[in-house]
């Protein structure tokens, strides 16, 4: 796929007097994601505008510092036609190495390269269904992980922050749940690793029937898993996880002519909006309260707001003590 072109730069979008002689494309442009992302991800341009920026109000919205909330918009006429024009961002945009003008309409075609701020590059292309269909495997490629094809680690990562302010407009908080196979070793151990990958997929699978479509469910690595819960309340993530448990509980492995049941331990951390957490806060919380499951017994949720709860009420006795 040709992805070399040219870039024009005009001072508005008026119609040049050969314009009427522009063809119209007739298959959907796309930016497809170079560097501050997932490589490969491929972000549809509909409508007469597309804005792009860190906000969560934005058409297509870009996790990174340099990026500004309300960064740049794409333009599209119903000729074929389209612009970029940077909205007044701190670290500027550019087309095709080029930076453009604050608030001044910059021509783009096929093939461009624009990048907004410092990390974020994209290509604005137009793809054929044979080109379009190549793209996604090669993104689904990227983001899944082989074994079980939940998203990967990486992908989680990447999307967490995202999906935490969309949330967060929602009037909504986030749950984040760290879910390890209990006594996987021992598994493998006996029945060998093919009984042992069988058992990560049923896992996932059992992952995926007990989530919805705006939960973020992946391999963390190993027999880990993680996911990420829009929820009200920390009751509310407590119901999700421990039917998330059950649900698990309940499917068994084939292991020759006997069936496995299969458990995990999870561990969970809210961010609500009167008790916000920072991504690291809320994963590096939620693999206390896994570690805690596991030490417990194995086949629970522990949640990490009632540890801290405990410890502090555990302070305060010893304090009242020495006093």
């Amino acid at each position: 796929m040709d992805l070399k072109a040219t870039t024009h730069i005009c001072v508005s979008p008026v119609k040049a007097e050969d314009e009427d002689t522009q063809v119209v494309p007739s298959q959907p442009m796309y930016l497809i994601v170079v560097h501050g992302g997932t490589t490969g991800t491929m972000l549809r341009i509909d409508g007469p505008e597309t804005s792009l920026g860190r906000g969560g109000d934005n058409t297509h919205q870009f996790h990174e510092a340099t990026v500004s909330r309300r960064h740049a918009v794409l333009s599209h006429r119903d000729e074929g036609l389209s612009w970029l024009t940077d909205l007044g961002s701190s670290n500027g945009s550019f087309v095709d190495s080029r930076r453009i003008p604050p608030r001044t309409p910059v021509r783009i075609e096929d093939g461009a390269r624009i990048q907004l701020g410092a990390a974020v590059v994209l290509k604005y292309v137009s793809l054929d269904p044979c080109d379009e269909r190549f793209q996604r495997e090669m993104f689904e490629r990227t983001v899944r992980d082989n074994l079980t094809g939940l998203y990967n680690r990486a992908y989680f990562l990447e999307q967490i922050g995202p999906l935490c302010e969309r949330n967060q407009m929602r009037n909504l908080g986030t749950a984040i749940l760290m879910v390890d196979v209990d006594h996987f070793k021992r598994v493998n151990d006996t029945y060998g690793h093919d009984i042992g990958d069988a058992a990560l997929r049923e896992v996932a699978k059992s992952l995926r029937d007990s989530t919805r479509s705006d939960d973020l469910v992946a391999r963390y690595g190993g027999e880990e898993f993680i996911i990420a819960l829009p929820v009200a309340s920390t009751e509310q993530a407590l119901e999700r996880a421990e039917q998330i448990r059950l649900m698990l509980a309940r499917r068994t492995v084939r292991a020759g002519r006997r069936e496995l049941r299969i458990t995990a331990s999870v561990g969970l951390s809210c961010s609500l909006l009167d008790r916000p957490r920072t991504v690291n806060a809320l994963i590096a919380t939620a693999d206390i309260a896994l570690y805690e499951a596991k030490r417990s017994g194995r086949d629970r949720v522990v949640d990490a707001g009632r540890l801290l709860l405990d410890a502090e009420r555990r302070t305060e006795s010893c304090d009242a003590v020495a006093v």
